[in-house]
């Protein structure tokens, strides 16, 4: 199984260690702390679930289990915050493995997190970022003229 980021109805920026998605149908924004981020990467790459937890699994230090384990809470919180969609695995090049050196001095293991901000939802669907075509923005739609 794998995903991808819901666009057009989702933009993300991930800054300083951090990822701020915005969700521009519902107004809604998130912040992706810990793992979260580099799982969200992988989704933006569209690589397959197993593929993103093998690659938490040799860069941190947590069981196979706990890895999965958080990995998959925060696809389903992701799916029901319409941020993601799910694909099938046809088509999708095989991700890459970390080099055995990096296997070898891994990181602790933080529990991926997401919060959600509803405070600037008004201000958000007000914005004529909604008024744009396929491409996204700064091109708008001409039958929104």
């Amino acid at each position: 199984m794998k995903y991808r980021v819901n666009t057009p109805h989702v933009i993300a920026e991930t800054i300083g260690g951090e990822t701020i998605i915005v969700h521009l149908s519902t107004g809604c924004y998130f912040n992706l702390g810990g793992t979260a981020v580099e799982i969200w990467e992988g989704i933006a790459d569209e690589q397959p679930t197993s593929s993103i937890t093998t690659q938490l699994v040799l860069r941190y230090d947590a069981s196979p289990g706990e890895v999965e384990a958080a990995v998959s809470r925060l696809l389903e919180e992701l799916q029901r915050e319409e941020l993601i969609v799910a694909m099938d695995d046809d088509g999708v090049p095989v991700a890459t493995e970390p080099t055995p050196e990096a296997a070898v001095a891994r990181a602790p293991f933080v529990e991926p997190s997401v919060s959600k901000f509803t405070d600037m939802q008004d201000i958000i669907l007000l914005d004529p970022v909604h008024e744009v075509d396929a491409r996204g923005w700064p091109h708008t739609n001409p039958t929104s003229a």
